[in-house]
């Protein structure tokens, strides 16, 4: 495995939400950002728990162009967002249903990350999305900037 995936696969394991940017109905055309908890399938892509009443699933159910954006911890002191690393997955998010072993499996993935989110399935329709990613874009900090392929990371 290269470094370059290693890096990602770091940080993405680590974080636990990002910033998922879709492409805006309500102003047209437009971005549109909200903080979104994720999860992993086995292949690095991101599994995100969304309710049909949100925004952002409207705009999905659109578009289902997406970015999600994942940020390294600012613990270390410094006040500068640019020493520390992010990753930009651009994908298409697309909703999975409850049935089926694979997805099911990806529910229970999902669930055992965050257990108080297995109570809102039944609750203001929200459904498992799976983000299969286009590629993905990494910074490390100042000089360490690179595009990587998804199959680099399910390697």
């Amino acid at each position: 495995m290269s470094t370059e995936a290693t890096a990602v696969k770091k940080l993405i394991e680590q974080q636990s939400f990002g910033v998922l940017s879709t492409t805006s109905v309500a102003v047209e055309g437009f971005p549109f950002g909200s903080v979104t908890p994720y999860s992993l399938t086995e292949s690095y892509h991101p599994l995100i728990f969304i309710s049909n009443l949100a925004q952002h699933t409207k705009n999905i159910i659109n578009d289902n162009r997406v970015s999600l954006i994942i940020l390294e911890n600012l613990q270390d002191g410094s006040e500068d967002p640019q020493k520390h690393g992010r990753a930009s997955i651009l994908g298409r998010a697309t909703p999975l249903e409850t049935t089926g072993v694979e997805n099911e499996a990806k529910y229970q993935r999902y669930f055992q990350r965050f257990p108080e989110s297995e109570g809102y399935q039944n609750t203001h329709g929200f459904q498992l999305y799976e983000i299969t990613p286009v590629r993905i874009r990494f910074i490390g900090g100042f000089g360490k900037i690179f595009w990587l392929e998804p199959e680099q990371l399910a390697a």
